[in-house]
């Protein structure tokens, strides 16, 4: 099995885990794969997760140049921003867990001193404004909050995160941290109250 045959296989596999471990609906959210220094994978627009085959996965320059066939993610244009920005990202995940929004939109934050959270996603966790899916806007927004070498994660106000790493794995283990810690920190919130 080539090098890209096997990303297809894993970006389509990972995304169903998405879904199925609560990180985000049936349509939202998009996964990403550094190809090489100027080429990505990426999932499909529109299509429910359960549907993605690899054959879906849609390949395309950083310069939103598809190569083949398929329509890419809305969300290509901050993908492709943070391969640009960050030479040592290999795998984007983007989803939108409902615990870390929740504890957001309530005016919280996720608790860094967790030891999940400090080993695997880091003290920095930055927190990008309000900006339309998809657009220019909010793929600058993304790339400069993930310029610094020791960021691997952003919120995105109202939206939903990012996460980073070297690969798929990586990536998604940052993801499911950040959203067990945002359900730890609203327990943690509830038993206060009593």
């Amino acid at each position: 099995m080539t090098r890209e045959a096997e990303l297809r296989r894993l970006i389509a596999e990972v995304f169903r885990w998405t879904y199925l471990k609560g990180l985000t609906t049936t349509i939202g959210g998009n996964i990403s794969a550094r190809l090489d220094e100027e080429t990505m994978l990426i999932t499909p627009s529109g299509m429910p997760k359960h549907m993605v085959k690899p054959a879906n996965i849609v390949k395309m320059k950083l310069d939103g140049t598809v190569q083949g066939s398929g329509k890419p993610s809305t969300e290509w244009r901050m993908h492709a921003e943070i391969y640009k920005t960050r030479d040592d990202v290999k795998a984007i995940i983007h989803v939108h867990p409902p615990h870390v929004l929740a504890l957001y939109s309530a005016g919280y934050k996720i608790p860094t001193d967790l030891v999940e959270v400090s080993a695997y996603v880091g003290q920095n966790i930055p927190e990008v404004g309000t900006y339309a899916p998809g657009s220019q806007e909010l793929a600058e927004a993304v790339a400069r909050a993930l310029r610094p070498r020791n960021v691997y994660a952003v919120i995105l106000r109202g939206h939903g995160i990012v996460t980073v790493g070297s690969n798929l794995f990586e990536a998604l283990n940052r993801a499911e941290i950040l959203e067990q810690a945002a359900y730890i920190a609203i327990l943690q919130k509830l038993l206060e109250e009593k």
